[in-house]
């Protein structure tokens, strides 16, 4: 009879696994106080979140809180699928060191003559503008280029072709201004070199290789996922439900990919150097690396030697280095993955609403490995 039982538990906790602790160590306070946090933060009036951890390489916990609405019955698990917002920029990094370590583009080239249907406000600062440049946020460039268009539902294609009119505020590479359409123009230039289109290029050398179930690009692909969340904004009365919007899908580089908490704990193991058949070492150090130092940074205040690397930020948190960071934000979604490849410890937390919650716990993450690294 208690063998019966116990392949019973067994079966039963393979089935619920993916949604619950994986490998947990009960002493381990990071995985623990990160879990009672977005507990606390659901309790209090977030509709729902999702969360990995990852410690010391392995997945310590998957889990979903909350609802996937507001007022409904559908319970966020792991599996749930979020628009990433910002978060999509690190896959446009990753799918340039592909196709650099594939011989198909090189980091250095030139947007200009490369992409022929783009002209700069400045030819001579413009034809020096280089790939690395796009994915490192250093076009020089006034910041958010056009971003505004884009929620003003201009066509991409339009925006492009008011490109020339931007006016650059520094050479490139040598100041930092975020862009959403300007970073995008890497997905022009990968399809280009790949002969293929940008959301089906990272799928196939992205997502199927690391089985990254859940992920897509775009909002058809995530109206067809049944696990899904809706987005929802602040209102007096605490968080409303609305429609997703589609304007940041049209740059599907900067902002184009939806997935899971399950699929971004294995998009860290990747980061980590876990499937090298797919990101190489020397094209994770490269990705990793400050390219240029970010002086507009939220968390700022509490960090420093803050950089944007390759689609991705780089920071150090009371002296302790090699942080790596990139948020997302869209009207009722708020998404952060944070992680240091020195010990291979991170965090994803995403979040159906527009909540400080966000920015919150990326430094309570920050403050539990401090204090975990020092108990060592």
């Amino acid at each position: 009879m208690l063998f019966k039982l116990c392949r019973l538990y067994t079966a039963i906790t393979l089935i619920y696994l993916p949604y619950a602790f994986v490998q947990a160590a009960p002493k381990d306070e990071i995985v623990f106080a990160l879990d009672s946090y977005v507990k606390k933060s659901v309790q209090q009036g977030i509709p729902g979140a999702s969360l990995a951890v990852v410690v010391d390489g392995n997945i310590r916990l998957l889990r979903g809180y909350g609802v996937t609405k507001k007022g409904g019955k559908t319970r966020v698990n792991s599996a749930t699928v979020f628009p990433l917002a910002s978060i999509s920029k690190t896959f446009a990094s990753a799918a340039t060191s592909i196709l650099v370590d594939k011989g198909l583009i090189e980091w250095d080239t030139h947007v200009v003559p490369y992409l022929d249907n783009i002209e700069f406000s400045d030819p001579t600062l413009g034809k020096t503008v280089t790939l690395r440049h796009l994915l490192s946020q250093s076009t020089g460039l006034i910041a958010q280029a056009y971003s505004n268009l884009l929620e003003d539902n201009v066509r991409y294609t339009r925006i492009l072709q008011m490109l020339k009119r931007v006016k650059f505020v520094c050479t490139p590479g040598n100041c930092y201004s975020y862009q959403n359409v300007v970073y995008n123009l890497s997905a022009d230039m990968l399809a280009l070199a790949s002969g293929t289109d940008f959301p089906t290029l990272v799928k196939e050398q992205v997502f199927i290789p690391l089985k990254m179930n859940h992920a897509s690009y775009g909002m058809d692909a995530f109206k067809q996922m049944q696990n899904r969340v809706v987005p929802h904004v602040k209102v007096k009365s605490g968080f409303a439900a609305v429609k997703p919007v589609n304007y940041y899908y049209k740059v599907p580089a900067a902002a184009g990919v939806n997935a899971s908490a399950q699929d971004l704990a294995k998009w860290m193991l990747a980061q980590f150097g876990h499937n090298p058949s797919v990101l190489r070492p020397a094209s994770l150090e490269i990705m990793h690396k400050p390219h240029i130092r970010a002086n507009q940074y939220r968390y700022r205040a509490k960090l420093s030697n803050v950089y944007y690397g390759l689609g991705w930020r780089t920071f150090d948190y009371r002296g302790i280095k090699g942080f790596v960071h990139h948020g997302g934000w869209v009207k009722g979604i708020r998404t952060e993955m944070v992680f240091n490849p020195l010990t291979q410890t991170g965090m994803v937390f995403l979040t159906n609403c527009e909540t400080d919650v966000a920015r919150e716990i990326v430094l309570e993450f920050l403050e539990l490995y401090r204090k975990h690294v020092e108990k060592e």
